[in-house]
């Protein structure tokens, strides 16, 4: 389709499409031990099942609620390819984190869904240090990523987002924490990601409606992830 903004490229992709699709042979995750933190729902929940689509050998869902973390866990065991393993954990908490990462083990890629509108600093800022405090040490440092998804709405004027402030905020802070993470672990592949325009909870918790935007389907960041 034609890009509804001012664009450098002349493709605009509002869903997944062939490139980044699980079933690649390039994109596969066999033998990959994946950590999803935020897996209960919406992007996190979409990654989870990407992965385990992509043939990932272990799906690893921590998430704070371990009703919705269970709906995740049933979904990947749909696909068939891997068995999923929830850890209940608040990324705010040390103490979880550090029971979580212990269960787990080694692994290859960790992606950071989790987010909150209210919790702004807690969860972005606090919780993307403890994250990375503590699952660092554990990862294969010769193969694994570390990744986030991190909305670039923290770019925009303050002007056309007020109200947002909190969250704007925490959402840079977080960004520039991954900057440091690259620069200090050279051996580890550490990005963020903005997901598009993707209809969630926290979506819909910042006042906006997806009728009135160019709304994008969620398969389009996950499968971009792989």
């Amino acid at each position: 389709m034609q890009p509804p903004f001012p664009c450098p490229v002349k493709t605009w992709h509002n869903d997944t499409y062939e490139a980044i699709s699980p079933s690649r042979p390039e994109l596969s995750a066999a033998s990959k031990t994946i950590i999803i933190i935020g897996a209960g729902s919406g992007i996190g929940r979409e990654t989870a099942l990407a992965f385990a689509a992509a043939g990932a050998s272990r799906v690893a869902l921590l998430g704070r609620t371990e009703a919705s973390l269970e709906e995740t866990a049933s979904k990947i065991k749909e696909i068939g390819r891997c068995s999923p393993m929830i850890q209940v954990a608040d990324v705010t908490d040390e103490n979880e984190l550090q029971k979580a990462a212990a269960s787990i083990g080694k692994w290859h890629v960790l992606v950071l869904c989790s987010g909150w509108v209210v919790s702004r600093f807690q969860v972005n800022v606090k919780g993307t240090f403890l994250t990375a405090k503590t699952f660092l040490p554990t990862a294969y440092h010769s193969n694994a990523a570390f990744l986030a998804v991190v909305s670039d709405i923290s770019v925009m004027p303050a002007t056309h987002l007020p109200g947002l402030s909190s969250y704007i905020s925490s959402n840079l802070s977080q960004a520039k924490i991954f900057e440091f993470l690259a620069a200090e672990h050279p051996d580890i592949f550490v990005a963020t990601m903005h997901p598009g325009m993707i209809d969630t909870d926290n979506f819909r918790r910042t006042g906006a409606t997806a009728e009135n935007l160019p709304m994008d389907n969620v398969r389009l960041p996950t499968h971009f992830l792989l």
